[in-house]
């Protein structure tokens, strides 16, 4: 009897010894994995506050919209806004002429029938 249970005891061992080494096994996996999805997120992050930079968008918005940076000339104070009558003020009324990407792109897709009205 002694000698059955030594053997059960044995076998008990083995069987958790096993199961030990197969979970220390998978939380090596987990660690491994959770490591890539960490350097993942960093790498997307990184790539966001690329993507994010104002020269980066501003290049794109040139390329892909057609805009041109604000000038100077383009801005009005809040006194002139909210007033209407502040004299220092004064509306440029001859800008340089240039190409529109919005207004060429509403123009385009607007039906030729209907002359726009300007």
């Amino acid at each position: 009897m002694a000698f059955g249970c030594l053997a059960g005891l044995l076998l008990y061992t083995y069987d958790l010894k096993f199961k030990t080494r197969a979970l220390e096994a998978r939380a090596q996996s987990l660690v491994g994995e959770l490591q890539d999805e960490s350097d993942f997120v960093a790498l997307m992050r990184a790539e966001v506050s690329y993507l994010s930079r104002p020269e980066q968008i501003e290049d794109l918005a040139r390329k892909h919209l057609k805009l041109e940076p604000i000038v100077p000339a383009q801005l009005v104070s809040w006194k002139a806004v909210i007033s209407g009558d502040d004299p220092s003020w004064q509306p440029q009324l001859a800008l340089p002429a240039r190409k529109d990407g919005i207004r060429a792109l509403i123009e385009k897709s607007a039906p030729a029938a209907a002359p726009a009205s300007r």
